[in-house]
């Protein structure tokens, strides 16, 4: 909330709306690392990535006066997703101080001044700089006069990437709740048929919010290639050290991998 204060105040009194979002981004980036590293918890980042995009575009939506029913459609299934998202992340979340493995980690590995390096543009700036750049095609959308249905089947992705998501991490909850077998992996659900749905899920959400852009201004659908970022950062970058991580903590995922997609909703294969 602090940071969102800092960056809305400086966001309000810069006219041009993309340079404004940046600024937003930047500053409530910077004010979240700055107390995030006095406190050492980087994770105090993690429901950022769903907290600012709302937030972002409802700011952009009153301050230009954009009430059209195409924001109000996007701004909903964004609100949506991110609500969903966040609440999954309170649901898990242990208090200030316990900080996300992956985090914790880098920290015991790198000496200081390095990890301040890393911290500030790669676990910080870095997913900021991709939500910036995902959410440059729906300050365009939002800006488009009443009502095009083109923008739907973005609108459905949207949803259907935050059910995925829901479905997926309901299943996890409930594993974990029921399970006798410590250390073992859920397959429950859509986890028989991908490894990493909510991962999935995530990337259809970024695609829909691409996908209804492209539909209602095709003239310009180069300006949201950020989301290629998006499509780079979880299967090439999370995926492969999740699925490390996984690997050193549950005795059965090595079988799990031959048998199960990595992220994809496939059949299960069978095992030779």
């Amino acid at each position: 909330m602090i940071a969102f204060a800092i960056a809305l105040i400086l966001f309000w009194n810069t006219d041009n709306l993309f340079y404004a979002a940046a600024l937003f981004m930047a500053v409530s980036t910077l004010v979240i690392f700055v107390i995030g590293s006095i406190i050492k918890d980087t994770s105090l980042f993690d429901p950022y990535w769903s907290a600012a995009p709302p937030v972002l575009l409802l700011a952009a939506m009153v301050k230009h006066h954009y009430y059209s029913m195409n924001a109000w459609v996007l701004f909903g299934a964004i609100l949506i997703w991110a609500t969903r998202l966040t609440v999954n992340w309170a649901v898990a979340y242990k208090g200030v101080g316990h900080e996300d493995w992956r985090y914790a980690d880098l920290r015991k590995k790198l000496p200081a001044p390095l990890f301040f390096l890393v911290n500030l543009f790669g676990l910080m700036g870095f997913p900021s700089l991709l939500i910036y750049l995902g959410l440059i095609g729906a300050l365009f959308v939002i800006q488009v006069e009443g009502f095009d249905p083109k923008i739907l089947p973005g609108i459905f992705m949207i949803l259907a990437g935050t059910l995925l998501e829901h479905v997926a991490d309901s299943a996890v909850h409930k594993f974990l709740k029921e399970t006798d077998k410590p250390g073992t992996t859920c397959c429950e659900s859509v986890w028989k048929y991908s490894r990493h749905p909510n991962y999935l899920g995530e990337m259809m959400v970024w695609t829909g919010i691409f996908l209804s852009f492209v539909m209602l201004r095709p003239d310009i659908w180069y300006y949201g290639l950020g989301v290629i970022g998006i499509w780079i950062l979880f299967p090439f970058i999370s995926i492969p050290m999740m699925e490390k991580h996984n690997l050193s903590r549950r005795i059965d995922y090595q079988d799990y991998q031959k048998t199960t997609s990595k992220l994809f909703l496939m059949p299960q294969k069978k095992q030779k």
